[in-house]
């Protein structure tokens, strides 16, 4: 890492209404490519990617030495094992989606507990009735918020939970600090005592291969039936036939997801049509303020490289984050 000239190939729409505040960067020559279309030739001389990578990026672009993706979530890295073992630096954009996604999260809670869907359907159909809807609809203030992820995710969830008056308690793989964010983080081991003990269960973790599939129906049963479910990471951490049977079951108040396993989610999905769940086309982490931040990140980032001062989000790329 040095003052040398860099070759950099931006290819990602993440944030490419705030490419220009890279101009001012010293040193760096600057190509934008349409993701997915990185051809042997655009990789040649290639230092630094600011986008996802390829299967085989690491064959074709030999002269590349770091890649800053342009989401928080890594999961791809598992996909390239060329990149996993060599020795390109992986950085991601974790932060920059901690208040979009946090916003999100509430947006969903308050839309089921105050039947949002119902009402809207009500509207389409211009029909007004309260009945059951006024009947079953709920506060949140003094209820317990559980959150699978305490990372800058889960963070930016937890940041805005004093001002419903929730009480939130977190699981990490990491031996992390609430630092006044939560009353407690407990190891992953503990993952059932937050789901017994949770009003509302919020999903933030990354998906790894520790992470996939980890909400079963053996933990969705350990839910109270009063309870809800929100995903807002990545699909893949929650088994949705098992989440489709709680629902349709009465097991779960109701969910909403963000992220599924497939996606763009497929119109003949039974999560379509199952009772009391609500679900949003992975937009939690939109915003052009988030596009901003992400940017932000990888100049920040790229100003450090130059200096040889230790990078920001550096992935651990044999855990996927």
């Amino acid at each position: 890492m040095s003052n040398n000239h860099l070759n950099i190939l931006l290819s990602t729409h993440e944030g490419e209404n705030f490419f220009d505040l890279l101009n001012d960067v010293p040193n760096v020559s600057i190509r934008v490519v349409e993701p997915g279309k990185i051809t042997k030739e655009d990789a040649a001389d290639v230092d630094i990617l600011y986008g996802h990578p390829s299967r085989d990026i690491v064959e074709i672009a030999p002269k590349l030495k770091w890649i800053q993706a342009s989401s928080a979530g890594v999961e791809f890295v598992a996909k390239i094992p060329e990149l996993v073992n060599s020795d390109v630096i992986l950085t991601n954009t974790r932060g920059a989606h901690g208040p979009s996604i946090g916003e999100h999260t509430f947006a969903l809670l308050l839309a089921l507990t105050r039947h949002i869907p119902e009402s809207i359907d009500q509207d389409r159909r211009h029909h007004w009735e309260r009945g059951t809807l006024y009947r079953t609809a709920r506060e949140i203030g003094g209820l317990t918020m559980g959150i699978i992820g305490f990372g800058a995710l889960g963070r930016g969830v937890a940041q805005r939970a004093p001002a419903f008056d929730l009480k939130v308690l977190a699981v990490d793989a990491q031996a992390v600090d609430g630092a006044g964010l939560a009353e407690e983080v407990w190891p992953v081991s503990r993952l059932d005592d937050l789901l017994a003990a949770s009003d509302i269960v919020v999903v933030t973790a990354p998906l790894t291969p520790e992470t996939h599939h980890m909400l079963g129906a053996e933990q969705l049963a350990r839910m109270k039936h009063d309870a809800y479910l929100i995903v807002v990471s990545r699909g893949g951490i929650v088994v949705e036939d098992a989440l489709i049977e709680a629902l349709k079951n009465g097991k779960l108040a109701g969910a909403a997801l963000d992220v599924t396993e497939q996606e763009p989610l497929p119109a003949d999905n039974p999560l379509w049509d199952t009772p009391h769940l609500l679900m949003t086309p992975h937009l939690a982490g939109a915003s052009a303020r988030k596009e901003r931040r992400c940017v932000e990140i990888f100049k920040e980032n790229l100003l450090r490289y130059q200096h040889g001062d230790p990078l920001l989000n550096v992935v651990d790329k044999s855990r996927g984050y």
